[in-house]
């Protein structure tokens, strides 16, 4: 199978599981959403803004230039965005996780939903990408340098511009293959 035949089909499975992770980020956050009052921070285009919340163990945080757009939510967790150069980012964290994502001029959502889960994600060139994390497990995704890391039993981080992925499922792990 040519080289580029095979790096699409594995693209397409990562991004088959970061869709479904994303999925079940959105349905863990729905769940958690009726168990806590949560905190929504929101700074659109237009005006240079810093934005933080904090009630008790939950918070949510937005930062933008005056061309980004960050949105976070903190559901029992912490939700973290900082936008820059006119990227999006969207950081939410439900029932102990933390989601934080940081992009220059890039697309980004960052999701963590459950006790110790972190989903990060720092973009410092344009991209577009994905990081959930689930209970007890991290996901990274990042610039060139140091672009994926998934850990834990819970975790999927996908640049979609660079193709590069990771994905865990309890004890099956994938990570495609570097460029």
């Amino acid at each position: 199978m040519p080289c580029a035949t095979w790096m699409t089909k594995v693209s397409g499975r990562v991004l088959g599981a970061g869709v479904v992770f994303v999925a079940a980020a959105g349905s863990a956050l729905g769940v958690a959403g009726s168990a806590h009052a949560a905190t929504t921070c929101s700074a659109p285009p237009g005006a240079e803004a810093s934005i933080v919340q904090i009630q008790g163990s939950e918070g949510c945080g937005a930062n933008t230039d005056t061309t980004g757009a960050a949105w976070s939510h903190g559901s029992g967790g912490v939700g973290f965005a900082d936008a820059k150069d006119g990227s999006t980012v969207v950081a939410a964290g439900a029932d102990g996780g933390v989601g934080a994502g940081e992009s220059r001029g890039g697309q980004l959502a960052a999701v963590g939903f459950g006790a110790e889960a972190l989903a990060l994600g720092v973009l410092d060139n344009p991209a577009t990408a994905v990081v959930v994390a689930g209970p007890q497990s991290q996901a990274y995704v990042g610039d060139v340098d140091d672009p994926i890391l998934c850990e834990g039993d819970m975790a999927s981080a996908v640049n979609f511009t660079t193709g590069r992925g990771c994905a865990v499922f309890g004890s099956w792990r994938y990570v495609s293959p570097a460029s």
